[in-house]
């Protein structure tokens, strides 16, 4: 043997030894060095010393994530001792995760998502990184404490108006029932049961005790004669009749143009901000409510009898509630993010179109049985919800396309009454249609939903 391999060999063994100190069998597969001129021992694999390294319990690990084994020669994989493959890329396992750990999921949004069960109230709150149905247990009734899934405790009264859908009660207090879990409403007032109830001035055929005469004068008994602007102690038009409002109360907007004792009466002027709340635009005149940008607002504004309203309430503007009489003709536009037009009522015998588009909100309003209302609710972000009935002899355009969305809009077509949908492209969605016979309903949904219509046979076409 030369003196130079013999110092080779030597200097191997040492490093073999050092080596094997650090890491077990961390020189157990190398080739040997002594005879470079012959081939080394075959490895279990077949594979001789002499070349690549193989997937035996021998090899210098390249990399600490994989098992042991790794092949010296190669770049080390994440197989178990003896499959690793030859000069094998590095695989993920015994890696980290290159997005790091997932993202945890809710499992809910809010309370209404949770399913309930007797003896158990699951209310939707964070568990660890994500929303979850946690249990409270069952809630605990009279005890001076709203708990978890209690709507009220006993004793609690609240104003029967401010419950149930819009309109649904016109009077009357709610009592807390004896589980805590909801409010009874039994004694609340209904207006339109022909039946005069706390809180209503009148209700259909039952036109209250017709109220004092001018200037303090006797009453009639209740429910005889019809009720003037003179009972109701309004000097211009005492004769004339103030019918019951759906609201089951006296329209006396037919003695001077507005409703008695209303702060602002827009007799055929314009108003902005907050000088329009709750202002009236009087009987037959036109008004302009400049509520438009920066987060202003013009609430429970009312466009009477045969008046001409024209809201500007787009760039944040905020125009809720507002309520459209019969005979009135409503524009109202609620284009642009953060602008809202939600809880307006447009009346029978009223004509209202909405511009809800570009992420304007039009949600909860009502269109009743004989008004003609139009929505545009066009682009991403746009919402409009409610009712809205097309009564006989109207046309009713509905837009929602680019993404808007009107699936929280149930819209009855009534016999003889138009309907137009278009709702396409994708993430559009159509309102809840209901097309009865006689009447004409029309679908453009290309890349949208249409939202599964109820159709007589043959009212609806389109795609």
């Amino acid at each position: 043997m030369k003196r130079s391999a013999l110092a080779d060999c030597v200097a191997s063994s040492l490093l073999c030894l050092a080596v094997t100190a650090l890491l077990p069998g961390g020189c157990a597969s190398e080739q040997n060095t002594l005879e470079p001129d012959r081939a080394g021992p075959t490895s279990a694999s077949g594979k001789s010393g002499g070349g690549k390294a193989n997937s035996g319990a021998g090899g210098k690990a390249t990399g600490f994530g994989g098992s042991s084994g790794s092949p010296s020669g190669g770049k080390a994989n994440s197989g178990s001792a003896g499959t690793s493959p030859q000069g094998g890329k590095q695989s993920s396992a015994g890696m980290a995760p290159t997005g790091g750990a997932a993202a945890a999921t809710d499992k809910c949004k809010t309370t209404a998502d949770c399913t309930q069960v007797t003896g158990s109230c699951f209310v939707c709150e964070a568990a660890g990184a994500a929303k979850d149905c946690v249990d409270h247990g069952p809630a605990v009734c009279d005890n001076g404490t709203l708990d978890p899934c209690e709507t009220c405790e006993i004793g609690d009264i609240k104003a029967c108006v401010a419950l149930g859908q819009p309109g649904e009660f016109s009077g009357g207090e709610a009592t807390c029932k004896a589980t805590c879990d909801a409010w009874d409403t039994s004694a609340c007032s209904v207006c339109g049961n022909d039946k005069q109830e706390p809180g209503e001035e009148c209700d259909g055929s039952d036109n209250g005790a017709g109220g004092a005469g001018a200037g303090g004068a006797g009453t009639s008994g209740p429910g005889a004669g019809e009720h003037t602007c003179a009972d109701e102690g309004i000097a211009q038009n005492p004769t004339t009749v103030t019918p019951c409002t759906d609201e089951c109360h006296f329209d006396t907007t037919l003695c001077g143009g507005c409703s008695k004792g209303v702060g602002t009466c827009l007799a055929g002027t314009n108003c902005s901000a907050t000088t329009c709340n709750r202002a009236e635009c009087k009987l037959g005149t036109s008004c302009t409510l400049d509520c438009g940008g920066g987060g202003k607002s013009c609430d429970d504004v009312r466009c009477n009898h045969d008046a001409t309203c024209n809201f500007k309430c787009n760039g944040s503007g905020h125009c809720t509630g507002a309520v459209c009489d019969s005979g009135s003709k409503c524009t109202l536009d609620c284009s642009g993010g953060g602008s809202s037009c939600d809880g307006s009522v447009c009346k029978a015998g009223a004509s209202c179109a909405f511009d809800c588009s570009f992420s304007g909100n039009c949600k909860d309003v009502n269109c009743k049985p004989g008004a003609d209302c139009d929505f545009i609710c066009n682009a991403g972000g746009s919402v409009c919800s409610g009712q809205a009935t097309c009564g006989a002899g109207k046309s009713c355009d509905f837009q929602c396309n680019s993404s808007g969305n009107c699936g929280g809009l149930a819209v009855t077509c009534q016999k003889d009454s138009t309907c137009t949908f278009s709702c396409t492209g994708g993430g559009s969605v159509c309102p809840k249609a209901s097309c009865e016979t006689g009447s004409t309903c029309t679908f453009d949904c290309a890349g949208g939903n249409c939202n599964a219509p109820s159709c007589a046979n043959g009212v609806c076409t389109g795609n």
